[in-house]
């Protein structure tokens, strides 16, 4: 399984992926910044704290990275069958199953890292210019809090990065890349609005737990269904 996993990885090209979680980094920074530059004008400063910070860092890192999860689906599996190329690994001495298992784990475990590292990033670098530009208040964050947030990001990523998973389902229904975007952004609505800092469904748990146990359910079936798939 993990020689299947490289050779996709290889495959694929995903120098993309990189480039692209770079500059989604760079683009929420800036985004933070400017939405805390903006709250501190007018007196209602939702970043004040480090809660306040996870909230917001975490419903956009979560955001971005459920799209490119889509973007993975429809470039690794989508547009495979839809052109055909599938023929090609199907042709290949090796269980189909093993295959289609090898892209969603790849899938999986790239959305993972890249959403948990990204979070880690987006929060020290929003904290450390805070210090030198005064967004907003000053942030104090203890050894404590840094390790309970290392663990909820934890958390938080390795259930949304699954349940990214969802699209799937809507993308083999007729092999269609733009459903696929869109059955995303559907997910990112449900998992990463943010309506203050009393209430945020980006702070509960339970909805991208809920959605990773539907999208193993998907991943189950289009598994288990791989071999009845006419490529003809």
């Amino acid at each position: 399984m993990f020689h299947l996993i490289r050779l996709e990885s290889k495959k694929n090209k995903l120098g993309w992926f990189v480039k692209g979680a770079i500059l989604a980094n760079i683009f929420i920074l800036g985004l933070l910044c400017m939405i805390s530059v903006i709250e501190k004008s007018e007196g209602t400063e939702m970043m004040k704290d480090v809660t306040g910070i996870f909230t917001i860092s975490g419903a956009s890192v979560r955001g971005v990275f459920i799209v490119f999860a889509a973007v993975l689906i429809s470039k690794m599996i989508i547009q495979e069958f839809k052109n055909r190329t599938i023929h090609i690994m199907f042709s290949y001495p090796i269980n189909r199953k093993k295959i289609l298992s090898a892209k969603l784990i790849l899938i999986v475990c790239m959305t993972f890292i890249a959403m948990t590292i990204s979070h880690i990033v987006v929060m020290i670098g929003f904290i450390g210019l805070n210090q030198i530009f005064h967004f907003t208040s000053t942030i104090s964050l203890t050894p404590s809090d840094f390790f309970a947030g290392i663990i909820k990001v934890i958390m938080f990523s390795l259930t949304t990065a699954v349940a990214a998973l969802v699209p799937l389902y809507f993308g083999m229904r007729k092999y269609s890349t733009p459903a696929t975007i869109i059955s995303s952004l559907l997910i990112v609505s449900v998992t990463s609005q943010s309506m203050g800092p009393n209430f945020s469904l980006a702070n509960i748990i339970y909805i991208p737990l809920a959605l990773a146990v539907i999208a193993l359910g998907i991943v189950a079936f289009t598994i288990r269904n791989i071999e009845r798939i006419e490529l003809n």
